[in-house]
């Protein structure tokens, strides 16, 4: 068996590698092991390929667990993630919204950063861990053909989701509770508007469920079976949280009051191409006329695929504020595979920034 080293980093996605990152500014260089041929694949494609890494609005309210969140984000507020990035190499800009990206406008630049940051990492890739004991005071991280020994485990393996590789075996493997998981930030499924795929509408929503309410103002885009774009992407989540349907109610001209409307179309209606797409339009005038351009209400639930967080994984209750395990004191769990799931919004990403951030600390600090 190789010497122990001191700390084995499971899974090379966003926070495993920031995790490395950080452990190595603290002097402490780590081992990542990923399942896959290349470390960092998802960060390439999130934000539709320009990675929306952050939000300058995070609050622990955006996130479905805000108590255990909070002291996180208290410790690493906003503008000292963004210094951290920026010693790392990385610049950044925030949009009208709060959405932060590399000023490149290009995913590629985080992960090059990372990578850049981790040159003393040892990284072995094409390598799935099987397993992981606790072991003489630490832990021995069993792969196909070695075996890892470390005074301190990180397990970053993400889920599921966006292409990843679940591996909550290694959660329940160690004793851990892992709760329900659910696709989230996925479109929304119904069949009502077929024929519209790839048609854009800005509108406000309102999505109505048994646990609550929840609107807001964005921009849609039609699939065949349903409903995708950065709004539907945000009113998933609550979907998912709640494992329910609910009823969407959509404003497709939030700037106009049904008087302006009817003022407008009401002995024209055939003009309304000029204010909706025309496909959109002939839809809603053959369905019920001008009153569904104001309120059309339609039966939704996320998608199964495509989704991009998952709901569920490790539960809270059972991990410290560190990231820590309350059962095995130097294992840790961040990013993705906890059970924390964020908004739309760079939200996920910025939970799995400072959630890495965390447990390399806490290591550093023990060592």
């Amino acid at each position: 068996m190789a010497d122990r080293k001191k700390c084995v980093i499971v899974g090379g996605g966003a926070a495993g590698i920031m995790c490395a990152a950080r452990l190595i500014a603290r002097g402490v260089k780590p081992v990542i092991v990923e399942a896959s041929a290349r470390v960092g694949k998802k960060i390439l494609v999130s934000g539709n390929g320009r990675c929306n890494l952050s939000n300058a609005n995070v609050s622990a309210e955006k996130y479905n667990a805000p108590k255990f969140v909070a002291p996180v984000l208290e410790r690493y507020p906003f503008k000292e993630l963004i210094e951290w990035w920026k010693r790392l190499g990385l610049i950044t800009r925030t949009d009208g919204e709060g959405r932060v990206y590399p000023h490149s406008n290009y995913a590629g630049s985080v992960l090059n950063i990372l990578l850049a940051a981790v040159r003393e990492a040892e990284m072995i890739t094409s390598c799935p861990v099987k397993d992981i004991k606790a072991a003489g005071g630490g832990f021995e991280v069993i792969c196909q053909n070695a075996i890892i020994s470390a005074e301190n485990a990180v397990l970053a393996c993400g889920s599921g989701a966006g292409g990843g590789r679940a591996s909550y075996n290694l959660l329940s493997g160690a004793g851990h509770t892992v709760t329900p998981l659910t696709p989230a930030v996925t479109y929304l499924v119904t069949d009502k508007f077929k024929g519209l795929k790839g048609v854009r509408a800005k509108v406000s929503a309102v999505l109505d469920t048994q646990f609550g309410t929840w609107s807001d103002r964005g921009e849609i885009l039609f699939k065949e079976d349903g409903v995708s774009g950065i709004l539907a992407f945000w009113l998933s989540s609550f979907l998912a949280r709640n494992r329910c349907s609910g009823t969407l109610s959509i404003d497709f001209a939030p700037d106009m009051t049904e008087e302006e409307l009817k003022r407008e179309y009401g002995d024209r209606r055939e003009l309304l191409c000029g204010l909706l797409h025309k496909a959109l339009a002939d839809k809603l005038l053959r369905e019920g006329g001008l009153e569904l351009v104001k309120n059309y209400r339609v039966k939704v639930t996320p998608a199964k695929t495509d989704s991009q967080v998952m709901c569920g994984g490790a539960a809270v209750e059972e991990w410290g504020e560190d990231m820590q395990s309350k059962l095995h004191k130097g294992l840790y769990c961040i990013g993705e595979m906890a059970d924390i799931d964020g908004e739309c919004g760079g939200y996920n990403l910025h939970w799995a920034w400072v959630s890495a951030l965390a447990a390399a600390d806490s290591i550093a600090d023990r060592l």
